[in-house]
């Protein structure tokens, strides 16, 4: 029984080690009041010809992170709209970028007995040189823009190492996960009000 919880342990601090490997930033127009933002509709479906967006090269993934972005904007309250007008327009694009990390060799530690007393010390691989490590890093943007003054007024991106999915429900999961964290500061929150003298 002790082994079983140890392993459901084990599982669950590797499962928040996953989701903490996606990062998101942000920035927006504080002149926006986001409280005004009810409904929105898509812009056009992403040029096809463009070689670095990779939604626009990828349909189905596109069609995919346009729908975790409507089920994640509807869980806060805001209405789709296909015609007429709306407070603000989405947009979002996809890329991916190589990346290298570079590490000082670690070596590793052993354990000597000096006198009868354990001692740790730090055993070197023997290798001089930093370990480099190359992989692919995949960046999600969302652009909010201002339907009034047509021009972006929030942009976030969510940033994670690239992973390869054995189906579409996974995948699927993969990007609502990304979304959802990417959102999650969506509004952001309003400035303070100035203390007055």
């Amino acid at each position: 029984m002790r082994l079983k919880k140890i392993i459901i342990i084990l599982f669950a601090l590797m499962s928040l080690a996953g989701c903490s490997t996606l990062s998101v930033t942000s920035d927006y127009d504080n002149q926006v009041n986001f409280t005004t933002w009810h409904t929105y509709r898509w812009q056009q479906v992403p040029d096809t010809t463009s070689v670095r967006d990779l939604l626009a090269a990828n349909p189905l993934v596109y069609r995919r992170v346009k729908s975790a972005v409507d089920r994640e904007l509807a869980s806060k309250g805001y209405v789709l709209k296909e015609r007429g007008p709306v407070d603000f327009t989405v947009s979002t694009s996809g890329y991916i970028r190589e990346l290298v990390r570079v590490e000082p060799d670690p070596g590793f530690w052993q354990i000597a007995y000096l006198r009868g007393r354990p001692m740790w010390y730090r055993m070197r691989w023997g290798d001089p040189f930093p370990n480099y490590m190359y992989y692919e890093e995949g960046v999600l943007v969302i652009d909010l823009g201002d339907a009034s003054r047509m021009e972006v007024a929030w942009r976030g991106a969510v940033r994670g190492m690239v992973q390869s999915y054995h189906s579409p429900e996974q995948m699927q999961a993969a990007i609502d996960h990304a979304v959802h964290k990417l959102l999650s500061i969506f509004p952001p929150a309003p400035a303070p009000e100035p203390k007055s003298e």
